[in-house]
Protein backbone atom coordinates (compact mmCIF):
# COMPACT_ATOMS: atom_id res chain seq x y z
CA UNK A 1 0.00 0.00 0.00
CA UNK A 2 1.60 3.57 -0.87
CA UNK A 3 2.16 5.55 1.74
CA UNK A 4 -0.32 8.54 1.95
CA UNK A 5 1.46 12.28 1.49
CA UNK A 6 0.19 15.25 2.92
CA UNK A 7 0.77 18.90 1.62
CA UNK A 8 -0.37 22.20 2.64
CA UNK A 9 -0.22 24.89 0.88
CA UNK A 10 -0.16 28.17 2.74
CA UNK A 11 -2.72 30.39 0.11
CA UNK A 12 -3.41 33.35 2.58
CA UNK A 13 -1.89 35.95 -0.05
CA UNK A 14 -4.20 34.64 -2.48
CA UNK A 15 -6.46 38.05 -1.82
CA UNK A 16 -7.24 40.82 -3.78
CA UNK A 17 -4.85 42.93 -1.86
CA UNK A 18 -2.31 40.88 -3.97
CA UNK A 19 -3.38 40.31 -8.00
CA UNK A 20 -0.55 38.77 -8.81
CA UNK A 21 -0.26 36.07 -6.34
CA UNK A 22 -4.02 35.60 -6.44
CA UNK A 23 -4.14 34.57 -9.87
CA UNK A 24 -1.27 32.27 -9.51
CA UNK A 25 -2.29 30.85 -6.08
CA UNK A 26 -6.10 30.21 -7.97
CA UNK A 27 -4.77 29.23 -11.00
CA UNK A 28 -2.12 26.22 -9.82
CA UNK A 29 -5.03 24.95 -7.33
CA UNK A 30 -8.05 24.57 -9.81
CA UNK A 31 -5.00 22.81 -12.31
CA UNK A 32 -3.29 20.99 -9.72
CA UNK A 33 -6.25 19.25 -8.01
CA UNK A 34 -7.69 16.93 -10.49
CA UNK A 35 -3.48 15.98 -10.97
CA UNK A 36 -3.57 14.86 -7.26
CA UNK A 37 -2.84 11.03 -7.00
CA UNK A 38 -4.63 8.59 -5.02
CA UNK A 39 -2.16 8.80 -1.87
CA UNK A 40 -1.85 12.80 -1.70
CA UNK A 41 -3.80 15.05 0.16
CA UNK A 42 -3.88 18.61 -0.30
CA UNK A 43 -4.58 21.10 2.87
CA UNK A 44 -4.60 24.78 2.29
CA UNK A 45 -4.78 27.76 4.76
CA UNK A 46 -6.63 31.13 3.72
CA UNK A 47 -7.44 34.13 4.68
CA UNK A 48 -10.72 35.60 5.81
CA UNK A 49 -10.66 37.68 3.25
CA UNK A 50 -10.36 34.57 0.77
CA UNK A 51 -12.53 34.98 -2.25
CA UNK A 52 -14.66 31.10 -3.03
CA UNK A 53 -13.05 28.90 -5.15
CA UNK A 54 -15.13 25.77 -6.19
CA UNK A 55 -12.08 23.38 -6.59
CA UNK A 56 -11.84 23.29 -3.11
CA UNK A 57 -14.97 21.44 -2.15
CA UNK A 58 -12.54 18.53 -3.83
CA UNK A 59 -12.50 15.07 -1.56
CA UNK A 60 -9.11 15.14 -0.61
CA UNK A 61 -8.81 18.88 -0.14
CA UNK A 62 -9.10 20.55 2.95
CA UNK A 63 -9.14 24.02 3.97
CA UNK A 64 -8.45 26.13 7.23
CA UNK A 65 -9.59 29.82 7.44
CA UNK A 66 -6.96 31.68 9.27
CA UNK A 67 -9.28 34.35 11.87
CA UNK A 68 -6.00 36.86 11.48
CA UNK A 69 -5.47 38.65 8.07
CA UNK A 70 -2.12 38.11 6.07
CA UNK A 71 0.71 39.81 7.07
CA UNK A 72 -0.24 40.20 11.03
CA UNK A 73 2.23 38.24 13.32
CA UNK A 74 -1.23 36.92 14.52
CA UNK A 75 -1.95 35.15 10.92
CA UNK A 76 1.62 33.61 10.62
CA UNK A 77 1.21 32.10 14.13
CA UNK A 78 -1.89 30.69 13.38
CA UNK A 79 -0.59 28.99 10.26
CA UNK A 80 2.61 27.57 11.76
CA UNK A 81 0.03 25.97 14.33
CA UNK A 82 -1.96 24.32 11.05
CA UNK A 83 1.22 23.10 9.92
CA UNK A 84 1.98 21.49 13.09
CA UNK A 85 -1.53 20.08 13.24
CA UNK A 86 -1.85 18.28 9.63
CA UNK A 87 1.86 17.37 9.88
CA UNK A 88 2.26 18.04 6.55
CA UNK A 89 5.17 16.11 4.38
CA UNK A 90 4.91 19.57 2.60
CA UNK A 91 4.65 23.21 3.25
CA UNK A 92 4.39 24.87 -0.11
CA UNK A 93 4.51 29.00 0.32
CA UNK A 94 3.59 30.67 -2.97
CA UNK A 95 4.61 33.95 -1.60
CA UNK A 96 8.13 35.20 0.49
CA UNK A 97 6.56 36.13 3.61
CA UNK A 98 5.45 32.83 5.66
CA UNK A 99 6.27 31.75 8.93
CA UNK A 100 10.18 31.82 9.57
CA UNK A 101 10.30 27.92 9.92
CA UNK A 102 7.53 25.24 9.62
CA UNK A 103 7.14 21.95 10.20
CA UNK A 104 7.91 19.66 6.87
CA UNK A 105 9.97 20.26 3.87
CA UNK A 106 9.40 23.89 2.81
CA UNK A 107 8.88 24.75 -1.05
CA UNK A 108 9.15 28.41 -1.85
CA UNK A 109 7.66 30.40 -4.94
CA UNK A 110 9.75 33.56 -6.01
CA UNK A 111 8.01 35.97 -8.03
CA UNK A 112 10.58 38.98 -7.25
CA UNK A 113 12.40 40.60 -4.74
CA UNK A 114 11.83 43.90 -5.21
CA UNK A 115 12.28 45.66 -2.00
CA UNK A 116 16.10 44.64 -2.44
CA UNK A 117 16.37 44.60 -6.60
CA UNK A 118 14.79 48.29 -6.22
CA UNK A 119 15.19 49.85 -2.69
CA UNK A 120 13.66 52.96 -3.70
CA UNK A 121 10.22 51.69 -3.93
CA UNK A 122 10.59 50.38 -0.11
CA UNK A 123 10.66 51.28 2.98
CA UNK A 124 14.35 50.93 5.05
CA UNK A 125 12.45 48.50 7.58
CA UNK A 126 11.19 46.62 4.87
CA UNK A 127 14.22 45.95 2.85
CA UNK A 128 15.65 45.02 6.79
CA UNK A 129 13.29 42.50 6.98
CA UNK A 130 13.78 41.16 3.15
CA UNK A 131 17.30 41.27 3.34
CA UNK A 132 18.17 40.06 6.95
CA UNK A 133 14.89 37.81 8.15
CA UNK A 134 13.28 36.26 4.52
CA UNK A 135 16.75 36.10 3.07
CA UNK A 136 17.79 34.05 6.00
CA UNK A 137 14.66 31.65 5.98
CA UNK A 138 15.00 31.29 1.92
CA UNK A 139 18.22 30.28 2.26
CA UNK A 140 17.97 27.99 5.41
CA UNK A 141 14.51 26.79 5.50
CA UNK A 142 13.57 25.80 1.94
CA UNK A 143 14.20 21.94 0.34
CA UNK A 144 13.38 23.73 -2.89
CA UNK A 145 12.77 27.04 -4.39
CA UNK A 146 10.78 27.88 -7.17
CA UNK A 147 11.26 30.58 -9.62
CA UNK A 148 8.59 31.88 -11.71
CA UNK A 149 11.34 33.08 -14.40
CA UNK A 150 15.22 32.53 -14.71
CA UNK A 151 15.25 36.42 -13.94
CA UNK A 152 13.72 35.85 -11.01
CA UNK A 153 16.15 33.31 -9.73
CA UNK A 154 18.90 35.25 -10.92
CA UNK A 155 17.98 38.32 -8.79
CA UNK A 156 17.66 36.07 -5.64
CA UNK A 157 21.53 34.67 -6.42
CA UNK A 158 22.41 38.37 -6.36
CA UNK A 159 20.94 39.09 -3.74
CA UNK A 160 20.96 35.91 -1.28
CA UNK A 161 24.25 34.10 -3.25
CA UNK A 162 24.53 31.65 -5.16
CA UNK A 163 23.76 28.47 -2.70
CA UNK A 164 20.27 28.81 -3.53
CA UNK A 165 20.61 27.77 -7.10
CA UNK A 166 21.47 24.29 -6.02
CA UNK A 167 17.74 24.17 -4.82
CA UNK A 168 16.07 26.20 -7.29
CA UNK A 169 14.03 25.75 -10.47
CA UNK A 170 12.31 27.67 -12.83
CA UNK A 171 8.34 26.50 -13.32
CA UNK A 172 7.06 29.36 -15.72
CA UNK A 173 2.98 30.84 -14.73
CA UNK A 174 0.47 29.23 -17.13
CA UNK A 175 -2.51 31.83 -18.85
CA UNK A 176 -5.80 30.78 -18.38
CA UNK A 177 -7.66 29.17 -21.19
CA UNK A 178 -10.17 31.84 -21.06
CA UNK A 179 -7.37 34.00 -22.86
CA UNK A 180 -8.12 33.74 -26.31
CA UNK A 181 -9.21 35.67 -29.37
CA UNK A 182 -13.07 36.46 -28.95
CA UNK A 183 -15.63 36.70 -31.04
CA UNK A 184 -16.70 39.72 -32.58
CA UNK A 185 -20.16 40.32 -30.26
CA UNK A 186 -18.60 39.85 -27.57
CA UNK A 187 -15.95 42.54 -28.12
CA UNK A 188 -18.47 44.74 -29.63
CA UNK A 189 -20.07 44.78 -25.95
CA UNK A 190 -16.94 45.19 -24.06
CA UNK A 191 -16.38 48.35 -26.31
CA UNK A 192 -20.01 49.86 -25.68
CA UNK A 193 -19.52 48.83 -21.95
CA UNK A 194 -16.39 50.56 -21.69
CA UNK A 195 -17.06 53.27 -24.01
CA UNK A 196 -13.95 52.38 -26.17
CA UNK A 197 -13.42 53.19 -29.47
CA UNK A 198 -12.66 50.70 -32.74
CA UNK A 199 -8.82 51.11 -32.34
CA UNK A 200 -7.05 52.07 -28.95
CA UNK A 201 -3.63 51.44 -26.85
CA UNK A 202 -4.11 49.41 -23.97
CA UNK A 203 -2.34 49.26 -20.28
CA UNK A 204 -3.57 46.75 -18.20
CA UNK A 205 -2.36 46.87 -14.56
CA UNK A 206 -1.84 49.02 -11.34
CA UNK A 207 -0.64 52.65 -11.23
CA UNK A 208 2.07 52.35 -8.88
CA UNK A 209 5.39 54.63 -10.08
CA UNK A 210 7.14 51.38 -10.73
CA UNK A 211 4.82 50.85 -13.72
CA UNK A 212 6.27 53.46 -15.44
CA UNK A 213 2.65 54.41 -17.11
CA UNK A 214 4.14 58.55 -16.98
CA UNK A 215 6.60 57.42 -19.69
CA UNK A 216 3.87 56.42 -21.86
CA UNK A 217 1.80 59.34 -21.55
CA UNK A 218 4.62 61.44 -22.31
CA UNK A 219 4.82 59.64 -25.43
CA UNK A 220 1.86 60.75 -26.30
CA UNK A 221 2.12 63.94 -25.82
CA UNK A 222 4.68 63.84 -28.44
CA UNK A 223 2.88 62.13 -30.83
CA UNK A 224 0.10 63.71 -33.89
CA UNK A 225 -3.10 64.00 -31.70
CA UNK A 226 -5.08 64.03 -34.92
CA UNK A 227 -4.21 60.38 -36.08
CA UNK A 228 -2.74 58.81 -33.26
CA UNK A 229 -5.29 55.99 -30.98
CA UNK A 230 -6.15 57.27 -27.74
CA UNK A 231 -4.45 55.08 -24.65
CA UNK A 232 -6.92 52.65 -22.35
CA UNK A 233 -5.96 52.88 -18.93
CA UNK A 234 -7.49 49.51 -16.84
CA UNK A 235 -6.73 47.75 -13.89
CA UNK A 236 -7.01 50.80 -10.88
CA UNK A 237 -9.83 53.78 -9.67
CA UNK A 238 -8.71 56.57 -11.57
CA UNK A 239 -10.38 58.91 -8.83
CA UNK A 240 -7.53 57.77 -6.28
CA UNK A 241 -5.03 58.27 -9.16
CA UNK A 242 -1.94 61.15 -9.43
CA UNK A 243 -2.38 60.12 -13.00
CA UNK A 244 -5.31 62.27 -13.60
CA UNK A 245 -3.37 65.27 -12.52
CA UNK A 246 0.03 64.59 -15.36
CA UNK A 247 -3.02 63.76 -17.65
CA UNK A 248 -3.89 67.54 -17.34
CA UNK A 249 -0.86 68.50 -17.09
CA UNK A 250 -0.02 67.16 -20.56
CA UNK A 251 -3.52 67.94 -22.00
CA UNK A 252 -4.10 64.66 -22.72
CA UNK A 253 -8.11 64.53 -21.24
CA UNK A 254 -9.19 63.63 -25.25
CA UNK A 255 -6.74 61.22 -25.75
CA UNK A 256 -6.92 59.12 -22.26
CA UNK A 257 -9.72 56.76 -21.40
CA UNK A 258 -10.50 55.67 -17.66
CA UNK A 259 -11.63 52.01 -17.67
CA UNK A 260 -11.05 51.75 -14.21
CA UNK A 261 -10.98 48.17 -12.41
CA UNK A 262 -12.32 45.22 -14.20
CA UNK A 263 -13.51 42.12 -13.54
CA UNK A 264 -11.32 39.04 -14.69
CA UNK A 265 -13.76 38.02 -16.63
CA UNK A 266 -13.80 40.93 -18.55
CA UNK A 267 -10.10 40.81 -19.59
CA UNK A 268 -10.02 38.90 -22.76
CA UNK A 269 -12.53 40.68 -24.65
CA UNK A 270 -10.87 43.86 -23.26
CA UNK A 271 -7.39 42.71 -24.66
CA UNK A 272 -8.87 41.24 -28.08
CA UNK A 273 -10.80 44.78 -28.35
CA UNK A 274 -7.62 46.39 -27.95
CA UNK A 275 -5.21 47.47 -31.36
CA UNK A 276 -2.09 46.88 -29.32
CA UNK A 277 -0.92 46.33 -25.37
CA UNK A 278 1.84 48.61 -24.08
CA UNK A 279 3.55 47.83 -20.35
CA UNK A 280 6.29 50.25 -19.74
CA UNK A 281 7.13 48.31 -16.20
CA UNK A 282 10.54 49.16 -14.49
CA UNK A 283 9.98 46.01 -12.28
CA UNK A 284 7.99 43.16 -12.41
CA UNK A 285 7.68 39.47 -11.47
CA UNK A 286 6.71 37.77 -14.49
CA UNK A 287 3.61 40.11 -16.11
CA UNK A 288 0.73 38.36 -16.75
CA UNK A 289 -1.07 41.16 -18.89
CA UNK A 290 1.69 40.74 -21.60
CA UNK A 291 1.20 36.79 -22.23
CA UNK A 292 -2.61 37.35 -21.63
CA UNK A 293 -2.54 39.95 -24.25
CA UNK A 294 -0.44 37.71 -26.47
CA UNK A 295 -3.18 34.64 -26.01
CA UNK A 296 -6.13 37.00 -27.09
CA UNK A 297 -4.16 37.75 -30.35
CA UNK A 298 -3.10 41.31 -29.46
CA UNK A 299 0.17 42.60 -30.55
CA UNK A 300 2.40 43.56 -26.93
CA UNK A 301 5.00 46.70 -26.68
CA UNK A 302 6.16 46.23 -23.41
CA UNK A 303 9.98 47.60 -21.60
CA UNK A 304 12.86 45.52 -21.89
CA UNK A 305 13.15 44.28 -18.82
CA UNK A 306 15.17 41.03 -18.78
CA UNK A 307 12.01 38.85 -17.15
CA UNK A 308 9.42 40.54 -20.37
CA UNK A 309 12.63 39.72 -23.06
CA UNK A 310 12.02 35.88 -21.30
CA UNK A 311 8.39 35.57 -21.46
CA UNK A 312 8.13 37.19 -24.62
CA UNK A 313 10.74 35.20 -26.31
CA UNK A 314 11.55 38.15 -29.13
CA UNK A 315 7.67 37.93 -29.99
CA UNK A 316 7.17 41.48 -28.97
CA UNK A 317 8.21 44.99 -29.51
CA UNK A 318 10.87 45.49 -27.00
CA UNK A 319 11.11 49.32 -25.86
CA UNK A 320 13.90 51.03 -23.21
CA UNK A 321 11.21 51.40 -20.11
CA UNK A 322 12.33 55.09 -20.13
CA UNK A 323 12.85 56.96 -23.53
CA UNK A 324 9.83 58.49 -24.62
CA UNK A 325 10.98 58.63 -28.13
CA UNK A 326 10.98 55.29 -28.27
CA UNK A 327 7.75 55.00 -27.27
CA UNK A 328 6.37 57.44 -28.98
CA UNK A 329 8.20 55.36 -32.54
CA UNK A 330 7.28 52.20 -31.13
CA UNK A 331 3.05 53.42 -30.70
CA UNK A 332 3.62 55.41 -34.50
CA UNK A 333 4.37 52.42 -36.01
CA UNK A 334 1.26 50.12 -34.57
CA UNK A 335 -0.77 53.22 -35.19
CA UNK A 336 -0.20 53.09 -39.02
CA UNK A 337 0.76 49.67 -40.04
CA UNK A 338 -1.15 46.90 -40.57
CA UNK A 339 1.64 44.71 -41.53
CA UNK A 340 3.42 45.39 -38.27
CA UNK A 341 0.01 44.50 -36.20
CA UNK A 342 -0.56 41.07 -38.04
CA UNK A 343 3.19 39.98 -37.60
CA UNK A 344 3.10 40.45 -34.49
CA UNK A 345 -0.42 38.84 -33.75
CA UNK A 346 0.88 35.77 -35.28
CA UNK A 347 4.00 35.29 -33.46
CA UNK A 348 1.82 36.14 -30.15
CA UNK A 349 -0.41 33.27 -30.77
CA UNK A 350 2.33 30.74 -31.63
CA UNK A 351 4.50 31.44 -28.92
CA UNK A 352 1.97 31.61 -26.11
CA UNK A 353 0.61 28.51 -26.67
CA UNK A 354 3.33 26.93 -24.25
CA UNK A 355 2.24 28.43 -21.03
CA UNK A 356 -0.24 26.12 -19.17
CA UNK A 357 -1.36 25.74 -15.83
CA UNK A 358 -1.55 22.05 -16.08
CA UNK A 359 1.53 22.00 -17.10
CA UNK A 360 2.42 24.68 -14.12
CA UNK A 361 0.68 22.31 -11.51
CA UNK A 362 2.31 19.32 -12.83
CA UNK A 363 5.98 20.44 -12.87
CA UNK A 364 4.99 22.08 -9.28
CA UNK A 365 3.70 18.22 -8.19
CA UNK A 366 6.68 16.83 -9.23
CA UNK A 367 9.00 19.22 -7.11
CA UNK A 368 7.15 17.60 -3.93
CA UNK A 369 7.23 14.27 -5.23
CA UNK A 370 10.96 14.54 -5.13
CA UNK A 371 10.86 15.39 -1.45
CA UNK A 372 8.86 12.66 -0.28
CA UNK A 373 10.21 10.37 2.25
CA UNK A 374 11.32 7.45 0.33
CA UNK A 375 10.35 3.64 1.71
Amino acid sequence: MNRTHTILIDARAATRAHLGINRYVRSLLIAMIPELAENELLHVILSPDAEPLDCLKHPRVTTHVTSAPFGTFKSHYQAFKIAIKVKADIYHAPYILTPVSVPGKMVLTIHDVIPLSHPHYSSYWMRILWKYIIGRRVVKHSRKIIGVSNTALKVCEEQFGERIMNRSTVIYHGISSNFTPQLEDVVSDIRIKYGLPERFFLYVGSDMPHKNISTVLHAMALMDMTSSMPLALAGFDPEKSDLKHEVEDLHLEDRVLWVGEVPEDDLPALYTAAHALVFPSLAESFGFPVLESMACGTPVICSSLSVLKEITGGNAKIVSAREQREWRNAMDLANVSLEWHDAFRDKALAWVSRFSWTTTARSTLNVYRSLYRKK
